[in-house]
This record gives C-alpha cells, structure tokens and sequence, in this order.
C-alpha cells in the first residue's frame, strides 16, 4: 500500500516538476532567491536587530580604587599608617540625555529603512535581470527554430541542384550555388545555438537550475500605460530609497542637536580605612557642561543641515533622471511597436510570398538558383527582423511595466 501511494503522489506531482518556466514565473524566483536577495535580507535582518539595543543605557563601570596614599616621607607607598587612606570599591553608571537616546533610537529606525530600501533595489534589479535574460532565451530559441528549418530547405535545394546537374538540367554554379547557401545557414544555426547556451547561462545567474527547465512557448505581453507611469514614477525604488536617506540625515542631525543637551553620570562606592579607623560611604554626580556650543555642537548641527539639504537635492535630480529614462523609454517602445506592426503586416509577408513564388518557380525549371538564393535570403532576413523587432519591444515592455509599476499584468503562458 506505502509504494502505491507513493506512485500515486509521483503521478500526481510530476506535471508541476514538468512545467515549463514562463516569464512571471523566472521575475518571482528571481525577487526572492539568490545571493544578492539573501545578502539584502541579512542587512535588514542585522538593523533590525541593532534596533534592540539603541537607546539603552551604557553599561556600569566598576570602579576599583585606593584613594589618598601617600608619595612622599616616611610614610611613602604605605596603604595602612594614614587615616586618609583606603581601598575603594564603587559603581559607576554614565546617564546620556533623554534627547541622545531618542536620536540614536530615530538613527536606527532609519537604518533599518535604509537597509529595506536596499533590498527593494537589488530585488528590483534582480527581476530586470531575469526578465531582460528570460526574453533573450526565448527569442535566441525563436531564431534557432527559424534557422532550423532554413537549414532543412537549404539541404533540400542543395540535394534538387546535384540531381539537376547529374540529370544535366543545371550548371556546374548553380549547384555549388545551392552548396555554399546551405553551408552559410548552417554557419547561421550554429551561431544561434550558442547565442541559445549564453542566454541560458545569463538566465541562470539570476534563478539558478531553474533556469535548465524549458522555457514557455508564449512570449510575455505588457499593456504600456504612459498615463499610469508618468504617475507611479515616485514609487520607483531607487526614489523611494531617498525616503530612508532623508530620514537618516534627518536621525543624524537630531544626534547633533541632542549633544546640547548635558549627559550626567551617577557613582556610588564604599571606601575601607585601617581597621581602627571608620569605612565611609560616597555618592558622586557628573554633569556635562557644553559651555562651548558654538564652536564645538553648532557646526556639526549646521552640517547635519546641510546633509538634509544634499539627500533634497539628489532626490530632485534623481526624478529628473528618471521622469527623462521615462519619456525615452516610451518613445522607443512606441517606435518599435510601430516598426514591429509594419514588418509583420508588410514586410514579412511580401517577403515570403516572393520566396515561395522563387521556389516554385526554381521546381518548375524557370527561374535560377541565384533568384531562390536571394529571394529566400530576403524572407530569412524580414523574418529575423520581425524577431529582433519582438524581443525590443518585449524588452522595453519589461523595463518599463517592472521599473515604474512595480508588477506584471501582461498575458501569462
């Protein structure tokens, strides 16, 4: 019964294990595994728990003391003959303001967002590395097929030139013709399986093993709202890490305030004299004087200032940066959709209706293997171009959809 049930689960549990890997799929596994992801969850995980310790007081000192021993006459050195002297034993605890407290516990907080805001980037990147490396696959395996199947015409017009030029219906060119045009497709296959392992290999670096799995058959497909992103650009990771930068510097600068404020320290010990003598108690109490404040706090304060002014500042120009990729970005991707439209509606399909009208014409005796050679070159050609057309706009979908939406909701395989 145990290893019927077990071939039942097996059963069961193989489609999924078989399951080609589409691109929603390789974006998720790469903005949760990997190096870089793991790295940046450390981070978090190590601020978060430097948060526990912030604002605490400092440990207690003990004190440890002979206090009054003489250094001079006869008396030198000697810890029982003066009633001033005694051993002391003591405890000391420094007190910091409640302001540098509070300042250290708001420049952990916003480590810790620091540290999210960076794991949100190395995430963001790693699913545009996946996305950018799942498409070039997909489309090196496109070009690939598309050889493949050149391949096979090309041998079979090589084979129809050699049995022309035995029967003596062809010249001794036009076979060798055939032979080199066959020779150069296979150069081209070649070249399109490597491009095929590269692509893997660079698809591998963001998903790991996963990446060995067959690809899906269906490319992925973006609905490009420019309305949309030109309004969620402010939610752009690298933007939204200045979130964290400006509270950083402003945790900083309320460090810098806080150092106005006195710290104070508390000491309490027992001093043992010589046994006929009495031991005696203290109690001490230290307050900082910062007497100084315009020559030693007011500068580091007027350049914590001006860290919040800098962190302002970069953000600025960063949204520039970005609202500018923006407009690029949806330039080029309307360009290439428009470029893509006109080479599958025009260009591609009078391409292969010339290339099927110079092979019928080549099985009839009426035309030249040089007329077929060109004519199927032409439609190789507007078909890789078609292809190229795809993976840019595919790519440039990606981009925009995963940098400025910060989701997928294009067509699943």
């Amino acid at each position: 019964m145990r290893k019927a049930w077990l071939f039942i689960c097996a059963i069961g549990l193989s489609p999924a294990y078989g399951q080609d890997l589409s691109f929603s799929d390789a974006v998720a596994q790469a903005s949760v595994e990997g190096p870089t992801i793991e790295a940046g969850e450390a981070r978090v995980e190590a601020a978060r728990r430097e948060r526990r310790a912030a604002g605490r007081l400092p440990d207690p000192e003990l004190v440890l003391a002979y206090d009054n021993v003489p250094i001079t006459g006869p008396d030198r050195l000697r810890l029982n003959r003066d009633e001033m002297t005694m051993s002391r034993v003591g405890i000391m605890q420094e007190m910091p303001s409640g302001a540098e407290r509070g300042a250290q516990r708001a420049v952990a907080d916003a480590n810790i967002e620091r540290a999210n805001a960076g794991l949100d980037i190395a995430r963001l990147e790693a699913r545009l590395g996946a996305a950018d490396a799942w498409i070039k696959l997909y489309y090196a395996e496109r070009r690939l097929a598309v050889l493949a199947r050149l391949t096979t015409e090309a041998g079979a017009s090589a084979e129809a030139a050699r049995a022309r030029l035995a029967a003596g219906a062809a010249g001794v060119d036009d076979a060798l013709a055939a032979e080199v045009e066959a020779a150069r497709v296979e150069d081209r296959e070649e070249e399109a399986r490597s491009a095929v392992v590269s692509a893997r290999a660079g698809l591998r670096r963001w998903i790991g093993a996963a990446a060995d799995e067959p690809i899906a058959e269906t490319a992925p497909a973006f609905a490009i709202d420019p309305v949309f992103l030109r309004e969620h650009i402010r939610h752009h990771p690298a933007l939204a890490a200045f979130g964290a930068e400006r509270a950083g510097a402003e945790a900083d600068l309320r460090r810098a305030r806080a150092e106005r404020w006195p710290d104070w320290s508390w000491e309490v010990s027992y001093g043992r004299r010589s046994p006929e003598l009495e031991d005696m108690a203290s109690v001490e109490l230290r307050v900082g004087l910062p007497l100084l404040q315009p020559w030693r706090q007011g500068p580091v304060i007027d350049a914590r200032r001006a860290e919040v002014r800098r962190v302002g500042a970069e953000r600025a120009a960063v949204e520039r940066e970005h609202l500018a990729m923006l407009e690029a970005g949806l330039a080029e991707y309307e360009a290439a959709a428009a470029n893509l439209a006109r080479a599958r509606g025009t260009r591609l399909p009078r391409a292969r209706q010339r290339a099927e009208a110079a092979v019928a014409a080549y099985g009839a005796g009426t035309s030249t293997i040089a007329t077929l050679i060109l004519a199927r070159g032409q439609a190789l050609e507007a078909e890789m171009d078609v292809i190229d057309l795809e993976e840019r706009v595919a790519a440039l979908g990606a981009a925009l959809t995963l940098q400025y939406s910060g989701q997928y909701s294009g067509a699943q395989p």
